[in-house]
């Protein structure tokens, strides 16, 4: 049986879900059993007793939501992707838990900062969404988390077809990462990691090579004929000294010169007279405009740019704060898909987040807000970050959606990541 799932906000202890059902349906195996030893791939919860309602309280913590982190995977990190999804629901009987009693709603499946999904568990008798519900569950993970390898996915797809069982996909996906897997390395002999030592050898004598012989050279007599192969010497000419420094090197040519100059400007000047007094077309002599209508003018066509500009970026982010960073972030949201924004992990080596900030930027994480389409338009949720995410100067609870309003101030942490929204 579907219970329904509402969300309340503590100041102190950040957002929480609360799911209630009758106390009559209460598995106290189950839950005595949780005291006793609770685990990691649940999120945490407080119950008590309300006017015969059993009510639960999970307390999300760091925890975000996963389909902030949907997306193409490589196979190694598709297989281990489904290996966080369907493992709990293997090893929960170690608990006296039933798998059914999971809440399978894609909705409400969170992960951690180290990856690990958590699930919510209701410990009632009577299960929470049934076998119809798991199967909903992992044929949506299926479509939003396609994978890199098609024969991979053909394998997914025909196991969740065929009927699904959680132990058999596993079994599916832990075969091909292990036929896929390199072989280790051969073991090494002690020969080839104790090479035997090589032999002394013997530096050889090294003789010096003889001196090359000297000959004589015949003499030259003033009889004999001396051939030059580079040709006859040229004769290095000869300057003559100059009288001073000096432009030109005469009185005559210094008058030439300043006539020849003068003959060019005046020359310049006549054909520059000529192009400016050529005549006008009419269609290119227009009257005068009017200060106060060059304004209206100028004023239509901002308004114009201005509109134009926000039909084709759409919704976007624009830049207060620090000018080292980009100057706007554009907004595609797709339907029932948010937009995340982060910074980029240099360890993982992909893209994590829809918009990216640089390696460098301070206080921004990896992955630190979504921004989605809402009933009432679009919100913002902090995905639990570090240095969190501000609207307004007003920090934001993680896992708590806010609306956006046009010229809403928006700090992704306190390192000059400052926006303006606009939308």
């Amino acid at each position: 049986m579907t219970y329904p799932i509402s969300q309340k906000n503590d100041l102190n202890r950040g957002a929480q879900l609360v799911i209630s059902f009758p106390e009559a349906e209460l598995d106290k195996k189950a839950l005595y059993t949780l005291q006793e030893e609770f685990p990691s791939f649940l999120v945490p919860f407080r119950h008590r007793c309300v006017d015969g309602r059993m009510e639960c309280t999970y307390q999300l913590g760091n925890r975000t939501k996963l389909r902030y982190r949907f997306g193409q995977r490589e196979p190694r990190e598709y297989v281990r992707f489904w290996e966080q999804i369907l493992q709990p629901l293997s090893d929960c009987a170690d608990w006296f838990l039933t798998p059914l009693s999971f809440v399978t709603d894609v909705e409400h499946l969170y992960v951690d900062k180290e990856d690990a999904v958590s699930y919510l568990y209701v410990p009632a008798v009577q299960p929470w969404g049934g076998r119809e519900a798991l199967l909903q569950m992992v044929t949506e993970l299926s479509r939003c988390n396609p994978v890199t390898d098609p024969k991979l996915e053909n394998q997914v797809l025909r196991s969740i077809m065929e009927g699904f069982q959680p132990q058999n996909f596993l079994n599916i996906l832990r075969a091909y990462r292990t036929a896929t897997e390199p072989e280790p390395p051969a073991p090494q002999s002690r020969a080839d990691v104790y090479p035997p030592a090589a032999p002394e050898s013997v530096e050889p004598v090294v003789q010096a090579a003889p001196a090359p012989e000297h000959r004589p050279q015949p003499a030259q007599h003033a009889d004999d004929i001396v051939i030059r192969l580079g040709g006859p010497k040229e004769k290095k000419r000869e300057e003559k000294p100059s009288k001073g420094w000096s432009l030109f090197k005469g009185k005559k040519q210094q008058e030439a010169a300043q006539k020849g100059g003068s003959r060019k400007k005046e020359k310049r000047g006549q054909e520059r007279q000529i192009h400016l007094g050529a005549e006008v077309p009419e269609v290119l002599q227009t009257p005068p405009m009017a200060a106060e209508k060059r304004w209206e003018v100028r004023e239509d066509l901002e308004s114009e740019v201005t509109q134009l500009q926000e039909e084709q970026l759409g919704p976007y982010l624009r830049l207060v704060g620090n000018a080292a960073l980009p100057r706007e972030i554009p907004v595609t949201v797709r339907s029932g898909q948010p937009f995340t924004i982060g910074r980029f992990d240099v360890t993982v080596g992909h893209r994590q987040s829809d918009f990216e900030f640089d390696k460098h930027t301070r206080a921004v994480s990896r992955r630190h807000a979504a921004i989605e389409a809402g009933p009432e338009g679009y919100v913002i949720s902090d995905l639990a970050s570090s240095a969190g995410t501000f609207v307004n100067g007003e920090r934001l609870t993680p896992n708590v959606p806010r609306l956006l309003r046009r010229g809403d101030r928006v700090s992704f942490g306190n390192g000059g990541a400052d926006y303006v929204w606009e939308a």
